[in-house]
């Protein structure tokens, strides 16, 4: 089948862009040999994951059991944290140097932060490089200096756009192809009274996802980021402020709820479901999920957001994998190690597929197993996607620049040429105060 051809071409280059980032193979990986210790043992792991990808708590569940039946000795537990909770209870355990054995990440700057403060062992430690070259974002995100510090577990295709056909036919119009495409879609639903894209940015995460889909668009690839993070040049550059243009030229066209700044996250989607929206931007996982509670592919189209220039990542869906760490201070490394390449069996990655819709981080999967044709397009696209941009800029950039100015244009409350200034206030300062965060993310440009 053509999409199994294209499935393995990509898989093909991204094995190869993974021996690139990370040194050769032979290097990566100083995998220890496993011993498994013969006295009775528990681990324990904190994640989250169930929001995006609903049917991973049943799916870990059985993983853990399943991995008991093989070594009675290994007790699993596991708790799920919040959106809110999930770094904070981490940082909190890092400080104590006690906590879960296995500690779940998301990708880039999420997970390498965790490794540059000295809180992870390198899954390349326990791992060897055969096998991480399998699992689908390992060195673009999780490589540094010839090490990969965590194991991608999910692929999260970063985010798509699901467009309700039955709405847009109702009113006369289709798919926006483009950016003017879609801000006429808007202008025509808007004087209707209906949302054309429904969001929250109360909490501030979709300020990421949308600095991400929009701010990808005018930028070569994930190292004009990183060097504007560093200093080499400038968040106020076009390249780099053209899309908060784009973000305010959306709200005059009142693309957006009215209550977008009220409304949390995930709690606007619903309204896509319900029939009261023409579009939503969700979490890649969960996005088979949502367009099968709108009627399926016959009403909903999967999709990357409109292109709004002619950038090389321009009408591409960015591409992360959430991922697996094993904690410093775990006293069994090699056997969550273990289980975490358990988790990567065959019998493992189609359970994941099965419980939870979404595709499971390794190149092994067999795609052809899915019937969808969004669904699949949708894999596709993030075996072949853009860097996602908001794993590669520091977390503290994110929340105090990204999240609060989305939230301020989308209020009216500033200009994007004044929002631009203050992500580069806000990154001058924070190279001030944290020097090493400069060196670290210097070294990973690298």
């Amino acid at each position: 089948m053509n999409s199994r051809k294209n499935f393995i071409i990509g898989t093909a280059v991204l094995a190869l862009l993974l021996t690139a980032c990370s040194s050769s193979s032979k290097d990566v990986s100083t995998a220890k040999k496993i011993t498994f210790p013969t006295e009775d043992l528990t681990l324990n792991i904190s994640w989250w994951g169930e929001q995006e990808a609903p049917g991973a708590t049943k799916w870990l569940e059985e993983t853990m059991a399943l991995y008991h039946k093989e070594h009675p000795n290994v007790t699993m537990k596991q708790v799920l944290q919040t959106t809110e909770g999930l770094v904070p209870a981490f940082e909190a355990a890092a400080a104590a140097g006690a906590g879960p054995d296995i500690q779940y990440f998301w990708g880039g700057i999420y997970a390498q932060q965790p490794g540059w403060d000295g809180h992870i062992a390198p899954i390349s430690d326990y791992l060897d490089a055969e096998e991480l070259s399998h699992y689908i974002n390992a060195g673009v995100e999780e490589g540094y200096q010839g090490k990969i510090w965590t194991a991608p577990w999910y692929v999260n295709p970063s985010f798509p756009l699901l467009v309700r056909k039955d709405i847009l036919e109702k009113n006369g119009l289709t798919t926006p192809a483009n950016w003017d495409e879609l801000m006429k879609v808007c202008d025509v639903l808007s004087k209707k009274k209906i949302t054309t894209i429904a969001g929250g940015v109360k909490d501030g995460w979709f300020g990421g996802w949308i600095y991400s889909i929009l701010g990808g668009q005018s930028v070569q690839s994930q190292k004009d980021v990183i060097n504007a993070v560093v200093g080499n040049t400038s968040f106020t550059d076009p390249e780099h402020a053209g899309w908060w243009v784009k973000l305010a030229e959306s709200k005059t066209h009142k693309c957006w709820n009215d209550d977008i700044n009220s409304l949390e996250l995930y709690q606007a989607q619903q309204r896509f479901v319900d029939g009261k929206a023409a579009m939503t931007i969700t979490a890649g996982p969960d996005a088979p999920n949502f367009a099968k509670k709108a009627g399926g592919d016959s009403n909903v189209t999967i999709m990357a957001m409109p292109a709004w220039s002619d950038g090389p990542m321009a009408g591409k869906m960015g591409t992360t994998s959430q991922t697996l760490g094993i904690t410093k201070w775990s006293k069994y490394p090699q056997v969550a190690a273990d289980f975490i390449k358990f988790g990567h069996t065959a019998e493992r990655l189609n359970a994941w597929y099965k419980l939870t819709g979404s595709m499971p981080a390794d190149d092994r999967f067999d795609l052809t197993q899915v019937e969808s044709q969004s669904t699949k397009a949708l894999f596709e696209s993030a075996i072949s996607g853009a860097p996602y941009l908001e794993n590669f800029i520091p977390a503290q950039l994110d929340a105090e620049a990204v999240f609060k100015n989305v939230q301020l244009i989308l209020k009216g409350s500033v200009t994007p040429e004044a929002a631009a200034a203050d992500m580069q206030a806000q990154m001058e300062r924070l190279r001030k105060t944290d020097r090493k965060l400069v060196d670290n993310f210097t070294a990973w440009s690298k």
